[in-house]
């Protein structure tokens, strides 16, 4: 496993590891090849001053491979043991949490190093797998109703993520990966009638299972559209950190909060957000200058536990909370 600037995977004991998967093996399972293309965020409508404020240039890419026919047959193995754990939610018709928890090998995979150095060399700079393990290798189902979509048109709270998807394509239709190549705000307004002019998204084809896509989540509206035929499609997201110490922790509690349970996810939320202020103070520790300047002193101490502090808040925080999602979907307006 990685241990670049990421914390060990701490198993809550209400969870226990499948009796019997395979061994994660990068050299068997992984066939990692480099998408034809990458949308910038500047090629979306970003401004120099937005593109300067986030941790990555990039908007999203095509498909490009990521598991060998080795590595799918793995993947599958274990994903169809974490069906069992399945739930839903308003957004999302039915999906797998926690499978970190359960499965060694998705453990491993999500936190390989071979899979982490190529989504640097995508992205051109530091990523950490994301610290939370609910945040690892999200499992996206097709939904037991059948006139929904898989996902539907939202924001991500986690700012770099990829989607892996598992099932042939052959054996359903519909199901598309969709986004809106613009700004976000365009997007929202366009979902909701309130925008100057009507945006058509695009349809992401993925040739095959075995392929991914990554994107900027959070400054890319998209969704996963319903299944017209078909019995099956599973997506893996798995999600990472800018490692860059300056970069906004953009993960919401409140995202996970309807959909987790919540003796994991708030010592989840906390180990979080006491990691980063962890390295911040780090940081510190090594390179605050010799000065008498009080107030940059005790603005550096306030900045690198900004973090911990606002968990201390969102975790005391006892208002109902619901996922966001755009659109028609039987809303006028954006859901909070």
């Amino acid at each position: 496993m990685n241990n670049k600037n990421q914390l060990p995977i701490r198993q809550p004991a209400r969870y226990q590891w499948l009796k019997s998967e395979p061994e994660f093996d990068p050299g068997k399972h992984l066939a990692l090849e480099t998408p034809e293309k990458i949308w910038s965020l500047k090629e979306f409508g970003y401004t120099s001053d937005e593109i300067n404020q986030h941790p990555f240039p990039i908007a999203i890419t095509t498909a490009f491979r990521m598991l060998s026919h080795e590595g799918l047959e793995a993947m599958r193995e274990v994903t169809q043991q974490l069906i069992d754990f399945s739930s839903t939610s308003d957004r999302i018709g039915n999906f797998v949490r926690g499978g970190v928890y359960r499965s060694k090998f998705l453990r491993d995979f999500c936190n390989s190093p071979e899979i982490t150095s190529f989504i640097e060399e995508l992205v051109g700079t530091g990523v950490i797998p994301h610290t939370m393990p609910l945040y690892q290798g999200h499992i996206n189902l097709l939904p037991k109703e059948t006139n929904r979509d898989v996902d539907r048109w939202h924001l991500d709270t986690v700012c770099l993520d990829y989607v892996l998807l598992l099932t042939d394509p052959k054996e359903f239709e519909g199901g598309h990966f969709q986004f809106y190549p613009c700004h976000k705000d365009e997007a929202i307004s366009s979902l909701n009638g309130t925008g100057k002019k009507s945006i058509q998204p695009i349809s992401m084809q993925i040739p095959d299972a075995g392929y991914a896509i990554l994107q900027q989540g959070n400054m890319v509206v998209h969704r996963a559209l319903q299944v017209t035929k078909g019995d099956e499609r599973t997506t893996l997201v798995h999600s990472f950190l800018p490692e860059n110490l300056r970069a906004k922790d953009i993960s919401q509690l409140s995202d996970c909060s309807p959909i987790d349970p919540h003796e994991i996810l708030f010592t989840e939320w906390a180990r979080h957000k006491a990691f980063l202020s962890q390295r911040k103070l780090e940081h510190l520790i090594k390179h605050l200058p010799f000065t008498d300047n009080r107030e940059l002193i005790c603005q550096r101490l306030s900045e690198a536990i900004k973090d911990v502090q606002s968990a201390i808040l969102e975790i005391s925080d006892e208002s109902e909370k619901r996922l966001v999602y755009y659109g028609n979907d039987g809303l006028t307006d954006p859901k909070f």
